[in-house]
């Protein structure tokens, strides 16, 4: 599994990730500013390993988790799960006695250049786009789900400036059947099927509801991610999200630039 590069997730911060268990530093030979940890996560009693490596350049800091069924014990997505783990990992980082100093310079400095999203304002779709999110519905309605879906769809809010605190591809309100997603997938390098499976998952939460077990609520329980795989390019488009999903948190204009340089 490569590396990722995580921003601090801020806008969740009641994830219960587990009990935390440093292992043993490891520092480079001739560079003192870098380090590798290894971790484990203790959680409804599964252990979980991961990795936190810490260098100069950019990014400073990546962390990954080498259990991806750990990332199934949560109802948020994988990155915002990432993101709060990285805060929790580096707090740690900074409070051990084995981090030398010149480490834990360079988190402080990655945590100071983690700055909370902005406030956004909530746009619709015009007619005419050339991703219609009505038409994706309805179509996906009618394949998957006979039509049974109940629903109201609607591009979601972005802002012009980099995403440093998390992405949301989509969600759903189930109060008001409503879902929004995000805007950022309209851009040309995005894959119709990723645009499509966004859509999908935010329709299979209202035909697999979420419901509570042992006194926690469960939205991405068995049937929910069964009825998920059913869609026919499930695993094209999870597999580009991973190794894409860090371009989203660019504005889009951002991304035109980098087509164009």
């Amino acid at each position: 599994m490569n590396f990722l590069k995580v921003p601090v997730q801020t806008l969740v911060k009641t994830l219960n990730l587990g009990t935390l268990s440093l292992g043993k530093c490891r520092m480079d030979a001739g560079e003192p500013a870098a380090l590798t940890r290894m971790f484990t996560l203790k959680k409804n009693g599964m252990d979980y390993v991961g990795q936190v490596r810490v260098r100069p350049g950019d990014p400073a800091v990546r962390i990954e988790v080498f259990n991806e069924s750990y990332f199934e014990e949560f109802d948020q997505l994988e990155l915002a799960v990432l993101g709060n783990l990285t805060g929790k990992v580096l707090s740690r980082l900074l409070k051990d006695k084995e981090s030398p100093e010149e480490a834990k310079a360079l988190i402080r400095e990655y945590l100071e250049d983690q700055e909370p999203e902005a406030e956004e304002e909530e746009v619709i779709a015009q007619s005419g786009d050339e991703r219609d999110i009505d038409k994706i519905f309805a179509h996906l309605n009618q394949e998957y789900f006979s039509n049974r879906i109940q629903a109201k769809i609607m591009w979601g809010r972005d802002v012009k400036s980099r995403n440093k605190s998390g992405f949301r591809y989509g969600s759903y309100d189930e109060g008001k059947k409503l879902i929004r997603i995000h805007p950022r997938l309209k851009q040309d390098f995005v894959p119709l099927c990723v645009l499509e499976l966004t859509v999908y998952h935010e329709m299979c939460h209202q035909f697999a509801p979420s419901y509570k077990k042992n006194g926690t609520w469960q939205s991405h329980h068995p049937e929910f991610k069964k009825k998920e795989r059913e869609y026919k390019d499930f695993k094209d488009a999870r597999n580009w999200e991973k190794h894409n999903w860090h371009r989203l948190l660019l504005p889009s204009e951002e991304n035109a630039e980098l087509v164009t340089a």
